[in-house]
């Protein structure tokens, strides 16, 4: 039997949490969460919170095998985590800032294809350059977060057309470089060219590829699905605005994406065969789930946009939890101290 604890700032069970416990204890484990408050180090006992006949239950545990760390840390818990560290592997590890990811990516020969080039916007004529260059271009800020922040930028009819989200401005050049100024100079932006991920009726989708370590501590695809914007006046799909989602997506492929299906499987299969392992040897401690953030076009043509660890999974916490159970299992008898962690926030470090 092993032990597997979920370590966040507040001792609350989310729906995800209580699918996991359960799943653990399917399989003879026990498992629970908790906070850097109920550790005690002197007796290495933990006060947890588990579900027990279907019930959320408080108890004391012993020190956990593997430690689930939810990837927020309060500064006055940082020693805990610190020490905890020292004793038992923790998963949920950091990846960076998209401008450190977008470096590691660029390294991977076999994705290439699927990268588009992003540039830094520090200037004025940063900006402008890149829309004579592309026409229409994404500005996004380094640190954003669910899709915060980001404008998208054209010339058209004589016009600077600038939009985010839902909301439309026309600007003269001047205007322009008043909203650069205000909202984009010395902030941290990045750009590149606009890429038209949307259906055959016209509708924004950002895809999401969410992978996750399994059984023998291997990779899995464990989903492959679309965010739909049904409001066309949006350029950007984004699964946390509200955008709708299939989990049908062979036949969403087949529907909206008539003449490229097949070319976008070949794809996907591709990016998960070479992606997830030559992402990870960038890193000196173990990444354990990352999710892609993908646009795809009408003739198949496949744009990484981002890269997450530990992404939402919602309704995929069943089989994230299955391949998790599997992971920590591997963990526990292949992990070797001392243990290299990366997950406290820039703030703490």
């Amino acid at each position: 039997m092993s032990i597997f604890g979920i370590l966040k700032p507040a001792k609350n069970l989310t729906d995800v949490e209580e699918i996991f416990i359960i799943v653990a204890q399917s399989r003879g484990h026990e498992a629970y969460v908790f906070t850097a408050k109920d550790v005690c180090f002197e007796t290495e006992k933990v006060v947890g919170k588990t579900i027990l006949n279907g019930k959320v239950l408080e108890k004391e545990f012993n020190f956990p095998n593997v430690i689930q760390n939810r990837l927020a840390v309060k500064a006055e818990d940082k020693e805990v985590y610190l020490k905890l560290a020292e004793k038992i592997p923790f998963t949920s590890n950091r990846i960076g800032t998209k401008k450190n990811v977008d470096l590691k990516l660029k390294k991977i020969e076999d994705i290439n294809e699927f990268l588009i080039s992003v540039e830094d916007c520090k200037e004025f004529d940063d900006l402008l350059n890149a829309i004579q260059k592309y026409k229409k271009v994404i500005l996004k800020p380094l640190s954003s977060n669910q899709g915060k922040g980001i404008f998208s930028v054209e010339f058209l009819d004589k016009k600077y057309i600038v939009k985010q989200l839902d909301k439309k401005n026309e600007f003269n050049k001047n205007e322009l470089r008043h909203f650069f100024d205000k909202d984009i100079k010395n902030k941290g932006y990045s750009l590149s060219k606009y890429f038209n991920s949307s259906t055959n009726n016209s509708l924004n989708t950002v895809f999401r590829m969410q992978i996750s370590r399994g059984a023998g501590g291997k990779w899995k695809l464990i989903k492959f699905f679309p965010y739909v914007n049904i409001n066309k006046n949006i350029d950007i799909t984004n699964g946390m605005q509200g955008a709708l989602i299939t989990t049908r997506e062979k036949m969403f492929l087949e529907q909206y994406y008539p003449n490229s299906f097949e070319k976008i499987n070949k794809s996907i299969k591709k990016i998960f065969e070479k992606f997830p392992l030559a992402f990870q040897k960038q890193y000196a401690w173990r990444l354990d789930s990352l999710g892609l953030d993908l646009g795809i076009d009408q003739e198949g043509n496949i744009a990484i946009f981002e890269v997450n660890a530990g992404p939402g999974i919602g309704f995929m916490a069943y089989p994230v939890a299955k391949a998790q159970v599997d992971y920590y299992e591997w963990l526990q008898e292949n992990a070797k101290p001392p243990f290299k962690n990366n997950f406290l926030p820039i703030n703490l470090r």
